[in-house]
């Protein structure tokens, strides 16, 4: 905290010096400015990546969207409306994907990631929430919707927008959303509508969500203090099914069989039984995991702030770690059934191949070979890049 008072400090002596000396440029609201083409992106921060179909698609910094044909051989930039931070990308099908971030943007796709436009900013959804809760035909018919009226007037007298941390869609028409501060809604028309789910979430301290997930019976969300919920997918309520855990958790990864939450100081957590009973499950490492990532068989993979990665042959009871030749902090992952994985974070994107060994064994090993450095060489006109 006393940190981020002497970093706002400095800010306001900065920007008051600037317009003091007529050196203040215009602000240019990110999410109306379109994202610049960079040569530099792939070795830029990614936050988030997924497949579409047989594309990998990873989203970043300054609205950068990078797309990938080959496994992460090569590179091309998507044209993007806005230049906002973007954390967290979901593709449904190989055409229809999503992207959210800061300034609460919600971006779709519908050619597999080459091209996106805005469907929803953060202003936006201010304005929707306050006229649900507003609406007697709507949720101005609920017992407490005065409270999320008030609540969201409040956030917005304070300035500025709600980020939105994840998304997660289970075709091309229903999907949802979530942020800080118990923000979340959901669409069934693919984006062109959105309904506030802010009463549908047990979560009366308005904890922030960081993470969305699915498995083939539950939605699962993840956040602050240890908290995850759960909604089978024949529900219409986020039920809280906490972890004993004080810390934030990033994600959560089920194969149906067993649901794992992660978050801070390599914090680690295992249920079979839908997140009704939680183990922690020791882990070699005090970073925060910050993705996971179930493979065929069972074999799990988790990646962290420190760059590493871990591997489970048991479905999360224990872990080993894998040895990268190169590393960087790691914010997400893919893999596909070839064994090529595609990880993203504080420097850009990584292609890696993994081969198991001895999977049956209780000393379960992996070789992760290097297939290519991390730098990105310009391919020409077009904003090509191969790794």
């Amino acid at each position: 905290m006393r940190v981020f008072a002497i970093y706002c400090c400095r800010v306001f002596l900065l920007s008051t010096w600037l317009i003091v000396c007529g050196y203040a440029q215009a602000f240019e609201d990110p999410t109306q400015v379109a994202a610049a083409m960079s040569e530099k992106m792939l070795m830029s921060p990614l936050i988030a990546v997924a497949m579409a179909g047989e594309r990998t698609v990873a989203v970043g910094q300054r609205g950068h969207i990078a797309l990938s044909e080959d496994g992460g051989h090569s590179w091309k930039q998507a044209q993007v409306p806005v230049s906002s931070d973007l954390v967290a990308v979901s593709f449904p099908t190989a055409q229809h994907g999503w992207a959210v971030g800061h300034g609460g943007v919600v971006l779709h796709s519908k050619d597999g990631g080459l091209t996106w436009e805005r469907q929803l900013d953060g202003h936006q959804a201010s304005t929707l929430i306050l006229e649900y809760y507003t609406d007697k035909a709507r949720g101005g018919a609920l017992e407490n919707a005065q409270l999320f009226i008030d609540r969201e007037q409040s956030l917005i007298g304070y300035g500025g927008t709600q980020p939105l941390m994840a998304v997660h869609f289970l075709d091309e028409k229903i999907g949802f959303v979530v942020g800080l501060f118990n923000r979340i809604l959901k669409t069934v028309d693919g984006g062109k509508t959105w309904e506030p789910w802010l009463h549908r979430v047990d979560n009366p301290n308005e904890l922030h969500f960081y993470s969305l997930s699915d498995d083939a019976r539950a939605l699962y969300i993840t956040g602050e203090q240890g908290m995850v919920w759960r909604m089978g997918l024949d529900e219409m309520a986020f039920a809280a099914i906490p972890t004993d855990y004080a810390g934030t958790l990033f994600g959560a990864a089920s194969n149906g069989k067993s649901l794992i939450a992660f978050g801070m100081r390599g914090s680690v957590f295992r249920s079979t039984d839908e997140g009704a009973n939680w183990v922690r499950t020791p882990i070699d490492s005090q970073a925060g995991i910050t993705a996971g990532v179930f493979l065929l068989g069972g074999h799990l993979l988790l990646t962290s702030l420190a760059g590493e990665v871990e591997l489970s042959t048991d479905e999360g009871q224990s872990f080993t770690r894998v040895q990268l030749k190169k590393s960087m902090p790691f914010f997400d992952l893919v893999a596909r059934v070839d064994g090529n994985l595609t990880l993203v974070g504080a420097t850009g994107v990584q292609r890696e191949t993994m081969t198991l060994l001895a999977i049956k064994t209780k000393e379960s090993s992996a070789v992760v070979e290097r297939s290519a450095d991390q730098m990105s060489t310009l391919l020409g006109a077009g904003y090509g890049y191969r790794h």
